[in-house]
């Protein structure tokens, strides 16, 4: 397979597209920072790092808006916008389209156009959509279609959507400490519902190496363990652990299908995340993500190639080879 350096994890916020949020009755966005239009210095840095393809999502940004015509603009605004650069750039940019959650039918209708005739990568989504997780039954319907598909799913916390917990609204701590919460929260709801299983083509991809998923794994696992073999039936009573029989799990690996989704890179300032994601999940299923521009693409890169808990087997299946396999579905 010849090398591929694909970058899965990129933003770009053009002031059109936030322009177009509060026109739509946004009002948390009005002095909300916007992006230059200009890419002649990301293709500078990307050209820099052997970067081919960097590819460009809006979720981050909580772009829901509260009624279906508004969602319908906003993400074909948005999917408009990156066609463009996909078209003018000549195949260094792709996308992961944005789509009108939680209005169903709209959001099938927009995905059908990003995944057929725009040609995206994928699709984008946060970890909450409406107040609801990603495993809501009402949105079967929509996962039906994506499926059919075989589509990637690119999955990113949202700083608004968390903020559970009391306290957590001040100081910058939804993004510090519950983000990373919520996209650990992400890639278990999704397994232990039954929705990857049900639908097996699907390719989750989930951003900053899980969040805190890879720290907790062996806590998570243990206590899957102890329903699984009802061994803390003294403590805590034989119905404490109803809610796992009709779980789709592995009783002799309870975490194998967070095995089955990608993880990207973007923790460059926490190098010891990237050795808990390669203990866990497997290189394999690392991907090089770099959060730019909120982050540096070149530090996301040089952490790869100086980590001393990669060989460069391993540093070069993360870099060049593990992102072309998932997008071409190569398993």
């Amino acid at each position: 397979m010849t090398a591929m350096r694909i970058d899965v994890h990129a933003h770009y916020w053009p002031a059109s597209y936030l322009d177009k949020l509060v026109e739509l009755g946004r009002t948390d966005l009005a002095r909300a920072g916007r992006q230059r239009d200009d890419f002649e210095e990301r293709l500078a840095e990307l050209d820099s790092v052997g970067v081919d393809l960097q590819l460009l999502s809006a979720v981050g940004l909580n772009t829901e808006v509260p009624h279906a015509g508004g969602a319908v603009a906003a993400a074909r605004h948005i999917n408009d916008v990156y066609a463009g650069i996909v078209s003018r750039y000549g195949g260094r940019f792709g996308a992961f389209g944005a789509v009108p959650l939680p209005f169903v039918g709209e959001a099938i209708t927009e995905s059908e156009r990003v995944l057929g005739e725009l040609g995206f990568a994928g699709i984008a989504l946060p970890c909450v959509v409406g107040g609801e997780p990603l495993d809501h039954p009402d949105f079967a319907e929509f996962w039906a279609h994506l499926a059919e598909h075989d589509a990637v799913v690119y999955v990113h916390p949202v700083g608004s959507d968390s903020q559970c917990h009391p306290g957590l609204d001040s100081f910058g701590l939804q993004f510090a400490l519950d983000s990373p919460v919520q996209i650990a929260m992400a890639p278990l709801r999704i397994a232990l519902s039954g929705l990857s299983t049900r639908h097996p083509g699907l390719r989750f991809v989930f951003a900053l190496c899980g969040g805190v998923l890879p720290y907790l794994w062996h806590r998570y696992e243990r206590n899957l363990r102890r329903g699984l073999e009802m061994s803390a039936v003294a403590a805590v009573g034989s119905g404490f652990f109803d809610w796992i029989k009709p779980l789709p799990l592995d009783p002799d690996d309870p975490m194998s299908l967070l095995r089955h989704f990608w993880y990207d890179t973007s923790v460059q300032d926490l190098p010891h995340a990237l050795r808990l994601t390669k203990e866990t999940v497997g290189v394999d299923r690392i991907v090089l993500g770099s959060d730019s521009i909120f982050a540096s693409l070149t530090e996301a890169v040089r952490m790869l190639e100086s980590s001393p808990d990669l060989t460069d087997d391993e540093r070069h299946a993360i870099l060049d080879h593990n992102a072309q396999a998932m997008l071409e579905g190569r398993r």
